[in-house]
């Protein structure tokens, strides 16, 4: 019996172990059988969707690449031309999209079987704008909705405006006028204490995105010029509060309610503002101000000589078209996506504590209507961030005294960095 009794337990074992090893063997079969994708990014923000990504798609891995700082376009467009070291999928932010919309390493997604030119109808124009090459072919997708709004103190605006009303106080801002008018009131009344804007970037970046060059030609459109005589006009009047644009000084205000109105986008609500504010929760509303606009913007791109194309474009579409991680991604992470159609089913429920329970997905999804649509060129960003805000600073100071002047700098210094242009 004692004898039986211990086959018995000896043959148990020996199918437990068995059952050990196969469920191993099994378990490396289905880890040998994920295919793995590289994914660069220029930021962190990409964490979220990869992980809803990997649970939808179990069979895939996503290794993920941050490389923040200067150096991501440099290094991106090195690894593209070195096959073995290239990545999957990469990012590439708002201002380096057309400089590497035509280059051949961005994979044709409208062609088969992505067919993207199917789906991008689902965002709004001003992102489509951007995503084709000079032939009409889609090569990167913006996943990221960038409109614009003024942000205001609510306890300021009941003070000096009496109402924080979102509405109430988009009808007070509705021109520049009113702006500076308001800020030469408040800037009296509190003793030179509160000013309705941090510095003149608030309003120049409202205006953005106009192109600077159109084939292969200067155009210098006069908003530009109308911005050179408003921010003149706006130190004159003392409505500036002078802070350098992302100085120590500048985010304190915030927190203080040293400043009204600050011009930002989508994204300045998690990474500005809460950011710098954090004690602020529910002093804050969103309104419609002088100008619609667009700030920023992040696209995604497939690598032409890929080898795992079929994965890569699951995450692409997966990040921008699945309406249920869309979903999850605009409540759960406050991230309003380049996808109308999803931020249209959101709009009338979802609400931000910060901004006093305001239906903000609301306000973003009419604003990304009306911003004007323009496709940009591989010139703008240096043209509008190194030549024209550095004569827009020189004018500010009277170190240029008019604006012929500062037409003839633009043109000279747009000549020496790019001799390739047409410049009257």
């Amino acid at each position: 019996m004692k004898t039986f009794k211990l086959k018995y337990l000896s043959i148990i074992a020996l199918v437990s172990a068995m059952m050990i090893v196969s469920g191993c063997q099994s378990k490396g079969e289905q880890a040998s059988k994920q295919e793995e994708i590289t994914v660069w990014s220029f930021t962190d923000e990409a964490g979220y969707a990869i992980e809803k990504f990997e649970e939808k798609y179990p069979d895939i891995k996503v290794n993920f690449v941050n490389i923040p700082g200067n150096f991501y376009i440099t290094k991106l467009k090195s690894a593209l031309q070195t096959t073995s070291k290239a990545p999957d999928v990469f990012m590439i932010e708002n201002a380096n999209i057309r400089e590497l919309i035509d280059v051949p390493y961005l994979e044709n997604l409208s062609s088969s079987p992505y067919n993207a030119n199917e789906l991008i109808p689902e965002q709004y124009p001003f992102v489509q704008a951007n995503e084709k090459d000079s032939e009409g072919h889609i090569r990167a997708i913006g996943y990221q909705g960038t409109p614009g709004g003024i942000y205001y103190r609510r306890d300021l605006a009941k003070e000096y405006l009496g109402t924080d009303d979102p509405v109430k106080v988009g009808e007070q801002i509705g021109t520049w006028e009113d702006i500076f008018e308001i800020g030469e009131r408040v800037q009296q009344e509190s003793g030179n204490k509160v000013h309705a804007l941090a510095n003149w970037n608030a309003i120049s970046n409202s205006y953005d995105g106009i192109p600077w060059v159109k084939d292969g030609k200067l155009i210098i459109d006069p908003t530009y010029m109308e911005v050179l005589d408003l921010v003149r006009e706006a130190r004159q009047r003392k409505v500036l509060a002078e802070y350098e644009e992302g100085s120590a000084g500048h985010a304190a205000s915030m927190q203080k309610g040293e400043v009204m109105f600050y011009p930002g986008a989508t994204w300045a609500l998690q990474y500005t503002f809460k950011a710098n504010a954090p004690d602020t929760e529910g002093l804050w509303g969103l309104a419609p101000g002088p100008s619609s606009f667009s700030a920023g913007g992040t696209y995604i791109a497939m690598y032409s000589q890929s080898e795992k194309k079929d994965s890569a474009w699951k995450f692409i579409e997966f990040y921008n078209f699945d309406h249920d991680f869309l979903s999850e991604l605009a409540k759960e992470q406050d991230y309003f996506t380049s996808n109308m159609v999803v931020n249209d089913q959101l709009a009338p429920a979802v609400t931000s504590a910060y901004l006093g329970g305001q239906k903000h997905f609301e306000f973003f999804s009419e604003a990304a209507k009306k911003v004007p649509v323009y496709e940009r060129t591989k010139y703008d960003s240096i043209i509008n961030n190194d030549i024209y805000k550095n004569v827009l600073q020189l004018y500010l100071n009277n170190d240029i005294q008019t604006k012929e002047e500062a037409v003839k700098r633009i043109k000279r210094d747009v000549k020496l960095r790019f001799p390739e242009l047409e410049v009257d």
